[in-house]
């Protein structure tokens, strides 16, 4: 279960203060804001944008809060997906499907939507797997509660625990890259896209 905090008791702050993260779980240098997560001054709302997802940043894994005298970084993901359908099947419940495979080193609990700041109320989500439209797929719950507002085309940010490749996050459905519609989030810009982890 999802840690309470003062964001999801009085989900109006979300418009001016950001969703907390545990900081050991993101990448190093990982900043986050009402609207975005940037990972060494890489915005990943504007990686989504340029790139189309499911997209994959690999970076430099953030030092443990008790660090070892001989710990080495490894290299960690954080991956971006767009909301391709959702669904309410009754009040306080959100089936969301995704254009992403969920890899197994995914930190779902980290969930995080990006792009845009919502202030709606949070509330239990889980995933759909990919469907014909008129039976659902196999779920799971979300651990962290997205807001009550998830709609289509809205971009969802997790950390994964492992370097990933472009391959680990892409269903064989999807033909093509989704370009996600994102709103002004601020001055972070992307950097060179030699920089992300995608091996198209």
């Amino acid at each position: 279960m999802a840690d309470v905090t003062l964001t999801t008791i009085m989900p109006t702050l979300r418009a001016s203060i950001p969703e907390p993260i545990e900081p050991s779980l993101w990448p190093a240098h990982t900043i986050v804001t009402t609207a975005d997560v940037a990972v060494a001054a890489i915005s990943m709302a504007r990686l989504a944008d340029v790139v189309g997802t499911p997209c994959v940043h690999t970076a430099e894994q953030a030092p443990p809060r008790y660090r070892p005298r001989d710990w080495q970084p490894n290299d960690v993901s954080v991956a971006v997906a767009s909301v391709l359908r959702v669904r309410r099947p009754r009040p306080g419940v959100v089936l969301v499907e995704l254009d992403a495979v969920l890899p197994q080193s995914a930190v779902l609990d980290q969930v995080r939507l990006i792009g845009r700041a919502s202030t709606a109320p949070a509330t239990q989500t889980y995933v759909v797997s990919p469907c014909d439209g008129s039976t659902d797929g196999p779920f799971h719950r979300l651990p962290a509660p997205l807001p009550s507002d998830v709609h289509e085309g809205d971009l969802l940010c997790f950390p994964c625990l492992v370097a990933l490749r472009h391959r680990d996050v892409t269903q064989a459905s999807v033909a093509t890259p989704v370009r996600a519609e994102v709103v002004e989030v601020g001055r972070v810009e992307v950097g060179p896209l030699a920089t992300v982890g995608n091996d198209r």
